[in-house]
This record gives structure tokens, sequence and C-alpha cells, in this order.
């Protein structure tokens, strides 16, 4: 073996670790984060729903474990639906910048209020408006008609404006 091919061979053995470490580290992002964030935040208040929002204190030990379990179980569930390990997760927002954490924090914003505009009604339609053009003598306007029956025009004052 050539002294050039063993240097490429070793190369090689510290080139293709460092290359699958940087590709474990592009998928995560502050707004990943921020997602996954959202995401173990809807899970846990289901599980805390389904405890009726109690605190721990106010819980049997039996309770409290098996809401912990339920609890654990959902976070991994979350993590594991963004394709993300609990440690590479863990690691990545432990190595988070404030430049980061700010642009995560905008990014939960963003997303609780896409939610909250989506959880809103849409405008409901307007109904269609029949828009009558002219109301005179020279442009009188029907506003009953039947079709085939010859338009009928009323001139003068109504007769309950009379009476009054």
């Amino acid at each position: 073996m050539s002294p050039r091919s063993a240097l490429l061979l070793v190369a090689s053995w510290l080139v293709i670790p460092g290359q699958a470490l940087a590709a474990d580290g592009a998928e995560l992002t502050p707004e990943k984060v921020a997602e996954i964030r959202r995401d173990e935040a809807q899970a846990l208040s289901q599980v805390d729903a389904e405890y009726g929002n109690r605190k721990s204190s106010e819980m049997s030990t039996a309770e409290r474990r098996e809401a912990i379990d339920k609890q654990q179980a959902a976070s991994a569930a979350v993590l594991e639906k963004h394709g993300v390990s609990a440690k590479d997760y863990a690691r990545f927002e432990a190595r988070m910048s404030p430049a980061d954490n700010a642009r995560a924090k905008a990014e939960e914003q963003r997303l609780a209020e896409a939610a909250k505009a989506a959880k809103q009604p849409a405008p409901a339609a307007p109904e269609e408006v029949h828009i009558q053009q002219g109301f005179s003598d020279e442009d009188p306007v029907e506003l009953e008609a039947t079709e085939g029956a010859e338009p009928s025009i009323d001139v003068g004052v109504p007769q309950d404006a009379e009476a009054r």
C-alpha cells in the first residue's frame, strides 16, 4: 500500500463520521424546535386534562406514576413524530444561542397566531344583494314580479302613509 493511498484511507475515516454528525445536527433548526415545543405542550396538556388538571400533590401515588408515564410517552411520541431522538433534541436545545432562542420564540408566537386564526370561523359569505337602479317616475322599478305577468306600477302615495 502506497503512502498516498494510506493517507486517503485515514482521511476518509476522519471525514465520514464528521459528515454524519453534521447531517444529524442539520435537521434541527430553531423553527423545528418551536414546532416540537408546541406539539409537546399540546400533548402534555391532553394528558393533564385526562387527569382533571389536578396538581401532583392532589393525586395518589399510583395516579401520579401513571400520569408521569403517560407524559413521558407523549413527549417521546412527539419527538418520534418529528424524527428526532431525545438525545439530539436535548443537545441542540442546550447549545442554542440567544439568537436561536429568540428565533424559536418568534416561531412559537407565529404558530400560536396561525392556530388561533385557524380556529376562528371563516367570514360568512355575504348574502346576494339585489341592487335596484332607478326609483323614480321616469325609471320605475318592479319589486315583486311574476313571470309572464304584465308589470304593475303604483302611482302616488301608499295608503299606509296617508292614514298617518
